[in-house]
């Protein structure tokens, strides 16, 4: 599967990958950033932005999208990067550092760490969002968002700041929620397989936005148990999409997590 990419800079590889219905250009406040020192692959995940569809047989779990994005990897001559994700693509790296196929992971508030009901709750969230999302033109959304009481009514659940973040591109980035792949139904139907993976055996960074709404930062306590090896940090001020809200913390974090390490005595 030919994923839809943007390949800036240069250094060691870093692969971003966005969350559930969300698409590449969701990094591009942090790519420039990364760029300087990295080169930076931005992905747009399997059925999402202008990536393929997944297989008419997919089944809502998380291993066919890492597994995409291993045969990515090996198309492009990318050899163990260092993988970075949020939400859905945070768990998707955390399964790429569990088979040990990348350098580093770098996990943005994860999914797959909720309980039964805080599942149900994300699982509501985003089937309400797509409902109401569909019905609106996206000329009429983006003027609606450039009032700053309604951009932060719609987007108040994945962004702590929304007014830092361009209309259009949040119209934008909204559009896969308005008009979904076809795996998004069969995704919110399968959550329960969206479990935590094994513990990696390769360095594992995980950054939780303190007022993420959608996924609170308290799951991160069961992150902690299931994978002890993890350095986990609270993103002061950021919300469960915290690319937008703060655009130069994302990138220090990415960028000390990727940092070489010093070989074992």
């Amino acid at each position: 599967m030919e994923l839809a990419h943007t390949r800036t800079g240069t250094g060691e590889p870093v692969l971003l990958l966005h969350g559930i219905t969300h698409r590449r250009q969701g990094w591009d406040l942090v790519a420039p950033l990364l760029a300087r020192e990295r080169e930076v692959w931005a992905l747009d995940m399997p059925d999402h932005g202008e990536s393929p569809h997944l297989p008419g047989d997919y089944a809502g779990d998380i291993a066919p999208l890492a597994d995409a994005v291993e045969a990515f990897c090996r198309t492009q001559g990318l050899e163990r990067p260092h993988v970075v994700g949020n939400s859905m693509g945070g768990l998707v790296a955390l399964e790429l550092a569990a088979r040990g196929t990348v350098r580093s992971a770098t996990a943005l508030s994860p999914a797959g760490f909720w309980s039964r009901a805080e599942r149900g709750y994300a699982k509501a969230v985003l089937g309400g969002a797509h409902a109401l999302l569909a019905v609106i033109p996206s000329r009429r959304l983006e003027r609606m968002l450039a009032v700053p009481v309604l951009r932060t009514a719609i987007v108040g659940l994945l962004l702590a700041h929304p007014s830092r973040v361009d209309p259009v591109q949040i119209t934008g980035d909204l559009q896969g929620l308005s008009h979904p792949g076809t795996s998004f139904a069969t995704m919110l139907a399968h959550l329960d397989t969206w479990v935590p993976p094994r513990r990696a055996s390769v360095p594992t960074t995980v950054g939780w936005g303190a007022r993420d709404l959608l996924l609170p930062r308290w799951q991160s306590r069961r992150l902690r148990r299931a994978l002890p090896d993890a350095a986990v940090y609270v993103l002061p001020g950021c919300g469960h999409v915290p690319m937008g809200d703060d655009p130069a913390l994302v990138a220090d974090l990415i960028l000390a997590a990727t940092r070489p390490r010093p070989a074992a005595a």
